[in-house]
């Protein structure tokens, strides 16, 4: 594995800011007094220590929410799915996979995430959760809630089930993926991570690498670690956290500091998910296991600004998508390619019609027979407005 510094050109040389969904995520009230840049120096490293480190404060925090979670009762309940059927259950123990479960097997196993209406909630530790990523927004006051597949029920509920074919399971799934391309970046790289959403079609990760880039070079490295995860069958734990807690957990990342210090009142809490070595900010949920995940791709790589501020820190932004199966990544590669192939910016370039330049980006030089066909469409639009009594 070289440096990054090896085959990555600087951030200097190389700047294209996509900042829209990360500002959309992570802008507002958030302290600047520390200053526009915030990330420091970076230097790469495999496997970097601040990962053990983190894990131990994981591991400590973890047992402690364990030992509460045992002190509610565990009552008798009943969970009612969407037909209308119902189902049995027991409190702080059964989760809606072994109610998937209780309907076939098969079914079960294709669960990415639910969604539930609690009717009588036996006891909670959520109460006064916030989302740091949404201006410090309560994430308990919804009457529906997205719920973890394998996290256990709290009371009599109504369950809907989601698979990767509804919009909220490809969304789960697409946000646990960028999970698992965000712990590939920090084994692999030593980054600091950011912001990684999932989008439309599929999901990216923002990290700090100080000057340097990434580079398609990478992109091998980065999907051969996603495989190694995925293989690894690791499940994703939820953990509630003070704000105490998460700037502890969090010390060695400047970004996530900021965010934990600005957006979190004092007395607030936040949520934090781990999938293998990952740890990050997140309210969740996500799918029960990696090994649904049966094909990662990168697709490319960008320039973006911390908190889409044009002057904050330069992040690098990895875009990847992932399939539930080998076969729909392939059909979803073959669309990109054949909607590619009717780009009229790339046609236009094949016909001699005009030629467009990367030190000019937004220029269009024409030629000749481009200019003709401009011309005539001008002719063509003058025509009609005088038609219309336009001058």
């Amino acid at each position: 594995m070289q440096n990054l510094s090896k085959h990555h050109v600087k951030q200097d040389d190389h700047q294209r800011a996509e900042g829209g969904r990360t500002k959309a995520a992570t802008s507002g009230q958030v302290d600047d007094s520390s200053g526009l840049n915030i990330g420091g120096d970076w230097k790469f490293s495999k496997n970097p220590q601040f990962l053990k480190d983190r894990l131990a404060v994981w591991d400590r925090l973890y047992e402690k929410q364990a030992a509460k979670y045992k002190e509610f009762p565990r009552e008798k309940i009943n969970v009612t799915l969407q037909d209308g059927a119902q189902r049995d259950g027991t409190s702080f123990e059964t989760t809606p996979f072994d109610v998937a479960k209780q309907i076939s097997k098969q079914f079960a196993e294709k669960i990415i995430v639910a969604k539930i209406k609690y009717t009588r909630r036996i006891g909670t530790l959520d109460e006064g959760l916030l989302n740091p990523e949404d201006d410090g927004k309560s994430t308990f006051e919804n009457q529906w809630f997205f719920w973890d597949v394998n996290r256990p029920l709290e009371g009599d509920c109504i369950l809907i089930l989601y698979r990767f074919e509804n919009a909220e399971g490809r969304e789960t799934f697409w946000h646990s993926s960028a999970h698992v391309l965000g712990q590939t970046l920090e084994t692999e790289f030593g980054v600091h991570l950011c912001h990684g959403p999932p989008t439309e079609n599929g999901f990216f990760y923002d990290s700090y690498t100080g000057k340097d880039i990434f580079h398609d070079k990478d992109y091998p490295i980065i999907q051969k670690a996603a495989q190694k995860v995925v293989a690894e069958k690791q499940t994703f734990t939820r953990l509630i956290l003070t704000k105490e807690e998460a700037l502890e957990l969090f010390g060695k990342n400047p970004f996530k500091v900021q965010l934990i210090s600005s957006k979190i009142p004092d007395g607030g809490k936040v949520t934090a998910y781990r999938c293998g070595t990952l740890i990050d900010l997140c309210t969740g949920p996500h799918i029960p296991t990696t090994k649904m995940i049966k094909a990662f791709k990168v697709m490319k790589n960008s320039s973006a600004y911390w908190l889409g501020k044009a002057g904050n820190d330069s992040l690098q932004r990895v875009y990847g998508v992932t399939f539930p199966s080998k076969k729909e990544l392939d059909e979803h590669i073959h669309l990109i390619e054949e909607a590619a192939k009717r780009d009229h910016r790339n046609i236009g370039q094949q016909q001699d019609l005009f030629h467009m330049h990367h030190l000019s980006p937004g220029c269009v030089f024409m030629y000749p027979k481009g200019n003709v066909v401009y011309q005539n469409l001008m002719d063509m639009i003058r025509r009609e407005y005088r038609v219309r009594g336009y001058q």
